[in-house]
């Protein structure tokens, strides 16, 4: 082979006609070669992301095929928000369309991170003949997603895009010349300018921009969770490469998928967990830390990974890849696994040492603020490792720490909180935090959890709080792998809000987006006697036994 050629606007029939547009980026050789697709409703032509890019594809050998989705860009047809079922079906038209081309040998996988990922989801549960391997990075599913969420609402996460896609859908407008009235583009403007004022209407459902004519999303199709991505155990029978990032808002979701997949016997499902966040970029940087160069896509040899999987399960090609790779974050260092959480670490209960309990208020019209950690960009959040002293001061939060540990301590694998807890309302919230404080005060989140608590019996019903009565609750905070460095301190910070990451519970029970000033609580973790405690996995046994004790977030 000599290099790459790239045939522009080639148009893809789907079943019923619709032609999807792509560009084809070929390996320069006579022979068939094996096929990577990529689908983004984000413009094909601007297609540029560090997990694996359609000129590292060619030149490594394969066909890379990097396609708009239906309705966006060059593509035809009308696009949807959530349209999963069609993405599903036109996944499966393209990847058999690929596999009849002369220039491919038939063997067809797929790439590509978040919505890209998503897609791939979506079709391999079509099961096309030809796809015979998918590499989904930082992607959810509906079952994960409401773990993620513990049964509350992506607010910035969702409002942010709706605010995007609602200007992407007026210049649409505009072009095509049937441009929208005055009244309306002021109130796309005003969206797209400041989409946190979004966020603050009351009630959620009566957003304007909800209301505009023609405009394709609604809140009930924002709300429902019969929309999101429903594919497990669909995904089961084909090999997989998930990748993620310990401070990608989807994190559980990935590691969920691998085990599941796992669980099931599948041998060639694989996982990568790097330190990074949501985005198609991979830096070393997140938040406010920088874990080393390392840490950075190029430090992980992503792109290699990728093609090393493909070779493997596309032309069956005898390349070892270890079933788990992850960065031990404050380590510096990738380390391999043969399964998560690594087959040497224990599960450990720290429990919250107290008076008995400890009390807060929450109040849904000043809602605890967002500071870092598992979010999205996309509006006006801040990613990852943000210190939470600046929460200091505020009375609607407990916080909790260890003495400081004698000697590095690496937790590896999941955490929960394990809490006793009530309310003086029939619902509301509970947020918790693993934290990372240093000794000079520094407070970094680690992993956190959430659960509305009209849901701790399940997310099929709803069941309301008696007040005052403390419930066990169970909050799974996702996975880590993290090194608490010697004289640093373990903390638990728990809350009732997260706000803007998530829509503020107004206590009362109230339908989702119908709610408006909500109800105050008085919320009480119950400490003593073992009644809560956190439940960490480490790379071996603690030397003594740790307690988590009350400490003052008044800075």
């Amino acid at each position: 082979m000599d290099g790459f050629q790239v045939e522009r606007d080639v148009v893809m029939a789907m079943r019923d006609g619709v032609r999807l547009r792509a560009d084809i980026w070929r390996p320069v050789t006579d022979r068939p070669v094996s096929a990577i697709l990529f689908r983004t409703p984000y413009d094909r032509r601007a297609f540029n992301a560090d997990f694996l890019r359609p000129q590292d594809t060619a030149a490594a050998g394969f066909a890379a095929i990097v396609q708009d989705t239906r309705g966006r860009f060059g593509s035809e047809g009308d696009w949807r928000p959530l349209m999963w079922e069609q993405e599903g079906d036109d996944g499966h038209d393209s990847v058999e369309w690929i596999a009849c081309q002369p220039w491919c040998s038939g063997a067809v996988g797929m790439s590509g991170p978040s919505y890209l990922g998503i897609t791939q989801l979506v079709t391999a549960a079509r099961r096309p003949p030809h796809l015979r391997a998918i590499a989904p990075a930082i992607a959810s599913f509906a079952q994960g997603e409401q773990v993620e969420m513990g049964g509350g609402f992506r607010l910035d996460h969702i409002l942010s895009w709706v605010a995007f896609m609602a200007l992407d859908w007026m210049q649409r407008r505009q072009a095509s010349g049937a441009p929208l009235p005055e009244d309306a583009v002021a109130e796309v403007l005003r969206a797209a300018q400041n989409p946190r004022a979004l966020m603050d209407h009351r009630p959620l459902r009566d957003i304007g921009l909800f209301r505009l004519p023609g405009f394709p999303i609604r809140f009930d199709d924002l709300a429902n969770p019969a929309n999101a991505a429903r594919i497990l155990p669909d995904i089961t029978d084909i090999p997989t490469l998930h990748i993620g990032g310990w401070y990608d808002v989807f994190a559980q979701s990935t590691v969920a998928m691998f085990r599941q997949q796992r669980a099931l016997g599948r041998g060639d499902a694989h996982l990568v967990m790097g330190c990074w966040s949501h985005g198609g970029n991979l830096p070393s940087q997140h938040g406010e830390v920088n874990f080393g160069l390392a840490a950075s896509g190029a430090g992980a040899r992503i792109a290699e990974r990728h093609i090393a999987f493909f070779r493997r399960y596309l032309d069956g090609a005898d390349v070892a890849i270890p079933p788990v790779r992850y960065f031990l974050a404050n380590a510096g260092e990738w380390r391999d696994a043969a399964a998560w959480p690594p087959a040497d670490t224990v599960t450990v209960d720290i429990p919250l040492s107290g008076p008995g309990e400890h009390a807060y208020r929450y109040d849904p019209a000043d809602p605890t603020p967002t500071v870092g950690g598992r979010t999205l960009g996309l509006g006006g959040l801040a990613m990852g490792p943000i210190d939470q002293r600046r929460l200091n001061g505020r009375g609607d939060l407990l916080r909790y720490a260890t003495p400081p540990v004698p000697a590095d301590l690496d937790l590896i694998g999941p955490v929960e909180a394990a809490l006793t807890f009530s309310s003086s309302c029939v619902d509301t919230d509970v947020v918790c935090r693993l934290l990372d404080i240093a000794p000079d005060g520094t407070t970094l989140p680690v992993t956190d959890g959430t659960l509305r608590l009209r849901y701790r019996a399940g997310f099929d019903r709803e069941v309301p709080l008696v007040p005052d009565q403390p419930v066990a609750i169970t909050i799974p905070m996702g996975d880590i792998a993290w090194r608490l460095r010697t004289g640093h301190r373990l903390g638990l910070q728990v809350q009732s809000a997260n706000y803007p990451h998530l829509d503020p519970n107004l206590n009362d029970m109230s339908p989702l987006g119908t709610g408006t000033a909500g109800i105050v609580a008085d919320n009480r973790v119950h400490d003593g006697d073992g009644a809560s405690a956190i439940r960490v996995t480490t790379a071996r046994p603690l030397p003594s036994p740790l307690t988590l004790r009350p400490e003052p977030a008044s800075g």
